[in-house]
């Protein structure tokens, strides 16, 4: 049989703004002509090997790795409606907010007994499937407590998704890491020893840096979390030499804000003039092209344990809907989305920062306000 080439099973497309191609193994958005579209949906299940037109492009998807050749066509159907405006293509999923950990800093306070049910689950994630999601980041409390959680692992390895689990890492032993599905797994890894271990409890600095080493040892892509605190603001080099020394693919950094219990320890938040500039030590992570205009979270929503819908978690106590009751499109069109024009943000970086967080922002001034840990890291503030 004369060979074909198809898109590679990793590789979709994505109806979003423009239509692309996303490679979730590797978390990489291509835009591509509207015009290609029907070429490529016929590249889901195989096409000879064109010519003439389009030759060009498979050529350049074979090179990309978007692309493979095969002498078999394969049996996989393509989603043709597009996805809502501006396109949801992040969903931080909180399927438990049970939690092991009692951890100082945690925005969503004490831990309770609150499980979203396995079918509601896999409704949501069918509806976000639906609408051309990108990354779908399943959360807690820590996720891997849910009394269902083998069946949600499972159920995920097969989704049209980028999976990503967050977790604390006290329950990756060897096994676990060896059973997980995610294409990525973040830790929570809040400084140093002394530092981490302050926020989360003795013992927990260990037990998250053998999670990492487990998960990359399970052939499993690791990224890493870490919370600006004043008990760590002097550990970030030491943390940037060990995170590279593992293998860590992206380190995720966050200036605190005050929520649950960080609300009530003032003694743990950094001032922005301290933690704006170790914003500065993250890496990795792919870049997917915002709609344009929209401040921070223009793509984002966070479903709760309990199924309401939210902007994002800081924004749990005001939900745009329950996603199980209404569905998550519902639930995504009422998420009141800010703009650029909307704030009181007038410097070179605003394409850049996106206006930071909102909610930060909102906590030292109002919700129009600027994030004084991203003015501090552009050095607007001095």
């Amino acid at each position: 049989m004369a060979s074909v080439v198809r898109l590679k099973a990793d590789c979709s497309i994505k109806m979003l703004e423009e239509p692309c191609l996303y490679d979730r193994e590797n978390d990489e958005l291509y835009v591509v002509d509207t015009a290609t579209v029907p070429f490529l949906r016929q590249c889901v299940q195989g096409v000879s090997r064109p010519d003439g037109e389009y030759a060009a492009l498979v050529d350049y998807c074979l090179e990309e790795g978007l692309m493979e050749k095969s002498k078999t066509k394969r049996q996989r159907t393509c989603q043709a409606r597009p996805g809502a405006l501006p396109s949801l293509r992040y969903l931080l999923l909180h399927i438990t907010d049970r939690c092991n950990l009692g951890c100082r800093h945690c925005f969503q306070g004490a831990a309770g007994h609150t499980d979203l049910p396995l079918r509601d689950i896999i409704r949501i994630v069918d509806q976000f499937e639906e609408l051309h999601g990108l990354r779908l980041m399943v959360s807690g409390g820590e996720p891997m407590m849910h009394p269902d959680f083998s069946d949600i692992n499972a159920y995920l390895a097969e989704k049209d998704v980028r999976t990503i689990l967050l977790s604390n890492g006290t329950y990756a032993d060897s096994r676990a890491a060896r059973l997980l599905k995610f294409r990525e797994v973040q830790i929570s890894l809040d400084g140093a020893r002394t530092a981490h271990d302050y926020l989360r409890g003795p013992g927990t600095f260990d037990r998250a840096v053998e999670a990492i080493k487990k998960i990359i040892d399970a052939g499993i892509q690791v990224s890493v979390a870490t919370v600006i605190h004043r008990g760590n603001l002097k550990d970030f080099d030491y943390l940037s030499g060990l995170l590279r020394n593992l293998g860590v693919r992206q380190w995720n950094i966050d200036a605190p804000s005050p929520a649950g219990r960080l609300s009530g320890s003032s003694n743990l938040m950094a001032h922005p003039r301290e933690a704006g500039p170790l914003l500065g030590y993250a890496y990795g992570g792919a870049v997917h092209e915002p709609a344009s205009g929209y401040a921070c979270g223009a793509h984002l929503m966070a479903v709760m344990a309990n199924g309401d819908a939210a902007r994002c978690g800081f924004y749990a106590g005001s939900p745009s809907g329950s996603a199980v009751r209404q569905g998550l499109a519902d639930c995504w069109r009422n998420v009141r989305r800010m703009r650029l024009d909307q704030l009181a943000c007038e410097c070179q970086h605003i394409e850049f920062c996106r206006g930071g967080c909102r909610f930060r922002a909102a906590g030292y001034s109002n919700k129009y306000g600027p994030d004084p840990c991203q003015c501090y890291r552009y050095g607007v503030m001095k």
